[in-house]
């Protein structure tokens, strides 16, 4: 029997195949592919044409040396697709470039992926795409020389999302190979006569849950790319921002898409519907609203996407050099209710994300269930400077300013690691950050992490941190251990103090995706046999006071995110 790999897709339910084009290549368009029966199967169609026909870019250069190049040198590409009806739904089995011609809202998302993993134990993977989202999503591919365990893939099951996964089948009848995301690329022997025998069997298993045996963590989040899906959680969030224009509360944030030059305090302009310039100093949805009112805005969504920026200039530069788009600063949460589930979105970094429910449970129970302290307590402060400067003013009994100071690990150039901000002497690590300026929150997770490995396993760190501290205020060392005794890591406790903004009910919280990566650092901290803590430091809801084309006091600033998402 000949070996065969093919790559098909699955029609979406309810979809004819006339509407699985893109515009320009639709039955009736002007590029229309050709179409007719595939005899070998009864209701089985295919369409096939070229897909594009262009000079290819190199040709002018060419051209510079020589005129000897014939007319009819193109550059091209055909394609073909063979719709197989398998019960109610269509196989789309794709050949060459047909994939330019097709509407990817047309298809399941994810079909290849699933069919993968249900076919593919843990032990069998080959390739894995990962992506783990955050101010900054992360993405990754690992692949291995043979199948391997999943478990060697280095996957943080709380936080990446699965992309693409490949790997040998545990029924070699069914298959030799598959590899997917949304297309499945499936090498099997096949004789041509059986081509729907095979693919009603990838449709069985597509159906089946095998996968969440050894990948039940793909479940947690899924980016959502259906357009049309896009569409009714763009228009719940345009309904929220209508509420909010009304004066009704909205659990509705901002936050800077990527980590970027930005604190509180530098100037921001809200730009693209007339607002001409007025300057705040903090990325606060109550800001933009008030734009938005000032300037009888009367747009869609759609314009909110496509044309409202954000420029901010850092208060030692004289250019504004940052800029998003509005979009991707909302934070946002959503539920989309059927006749048979509720499904929980969160809006973060301009992309929205599918949150699975006993997952989102999980998450916020392992947050209530860490331990909370009071060592800072609310702040006028408006930003982590001004925090750290009231503290060494009002608290040098109790605390000892460690922020700035630069250790090197053992065997370590320019590491410049920072042990934390303060030490106390109840022997709390407190490590701080303002929760409304760029970059992510776990950043801070991570430096505290770093920071206990670093105290734990290096006596050189030790004896740095040490002589630092004595330093800096003579008898607080004996908070420290010397480098020469063991660390009694249970009388230490790791303490997070995040400066948060109170929620419209008067609230702290964090955003879900903080709490995720939270979870992660915790739980690596408690096997090195530290306690963990964290304080909500709350901070000025608003300092407002705007003055149009001038600089100003500090506004409202919002970041939070799917508040009732993550307290739900």
């Amino acid at each position: 029997m000949t070996v065969r790999t093919l790559n098909i897709r699955l029609l979406r339910e309810g979809r004819d195949i006339e509407r699985a084009f893109t515009d320009t290549f639709a039955p009736n368009a002007g590029r229309a592919l050709q179409r007719g029966p595939w005899e070998l199967i009864e209701g089985a169609t295919v369409f096939v044409g070229q897909i594009y026909s262009n000079p290819p870019k190199w040709r002018s250069f060419i051209e510079e040396g020589s005129n000897e190049i014939p007319d009819e040198i193109f550059t091209g590409g055909a394609g073909a697709v063979i719709f197989v009806p398998i019960g109610a739904r269509f196989a789309a089995i794709c050949f060459g470039h047909i994939h330019i011609a097709l509407n990817d809202d047309a298809f399941e998302r994810q079909f290849g992926l699933k069919v993968t993993l249900n076919s593919v134990p843990g032990s069998n993977i080959r390739s894995l795409d990962l992506a783990t989202p955050d101010a900054v999503t992360f993405q990754k591919r690992v692949q291995a020389s043979r199948d391997s365990d999943v478990n060697a893939f280095g996957v943080d099951r709380l936080r990446d999302v699965a992309r693409v996964a490949g790997g040998t089948p545990k029924d070699p009848s069914f298959a030799r190979f598959v590899a997917g995301k949304d297309s499945l690329s499936i090498t099997c022997e096949l004789d041509i006569n059986d081509v729907q025998k095979k693919c009603n069997e990838i449709f069985k298993v597509y159906e089946k849950t095998d996968y969440k045996t050894d990948f039940k963590w793909v479940d947690n989040l899924r980016p959502v790319i259906e357009k049309d899906l896009i569409e009714q959680l763009d228009e719940k969030l345009f309904v929220d921002l209508g509420e909010l224009r009304k004066g009704n509360p909205v659990d509705l944030h901002m936050s800077p898409p990527e980590v970027a030059n930005y604190i509180e305090g530098s100037e921001l302009h809200y730009n693209g519907f007339g607002s001409h310039g007025a300057t705040f100093h903090s990325l606060a949805i109550t800001d933009y609203i008030s734009e938005l009112n000032r300037c009888k805005f009367t747009g869609d969504i759609k314009e909110i996407k496509e044309k409202h920026r954000i420029s901010a200039k850092p208060s030692d530069k004289d250019q504004f050099s940052e800029k998003w788009k509005v979009y991707d600063c909302f934070i946002h949460e959503a539920s989309l209710t059927s006749k048979t589930d509720t499904l929980y979105f969160i809006l973060f970094a301009g992309n929205w994300f599918q949150v699975e429910a006993l997952f989102k449970d999980s998450v916020n129970k392992f947050f209530d269930e860490i331990d909370t302290v009071n060592i800072i307590g609310k702040t006028a402060a408006h930003n982590e400077q001004e925090l750290i400067a009231n503290l060494v003013a009002t608290r040098a009994a109790d605390l000892l300013k460690l922020d700035r100071e630069k250790i090197n690990p053992a065997g370590v150039r320019n590491a410049n690691l920072e042990p934390a901000d303060f030490l106390s002497d109840k022997k709390h690590f407190i490590h701080l950050k303002d929760g409304h300026s760029s970059g992510p929150i776990s950043h801070l997770w991570s430096q505290g992490v770093v920071s206990a490995e670093a105290f734990v396993g290096d006596k050189e760190f030790r004896k740095k941190l040490r002589s630092i501290v004595k330093s800096e205020k003579k008898g607080f060392e004996v908070h420290l251990p010397k480098s020469t005794e063991r660390v009694v890591r249970e009388k230490y406790t790791i303490v997070y103090g995040i400066m948060r903004q109170p929620y419209a009910d008067g609230t702290l919280g964090l955003p879900f995706f903080s709490k995720v990566s939270l979870q992660v650092s915790v739980e690596r901290l408690r096997k090195l046999g530290f306690d963990v803590a964290i304080e909500l430091i709350e901070k000025p809801a608003s300092s407002a006071g705007v003055r149009r084309g001038r600089t100003s006091s500090v506004a409202t600033s919002e970041e939070a995110g799917g508040k009732a998402l993550a307290k739900s």
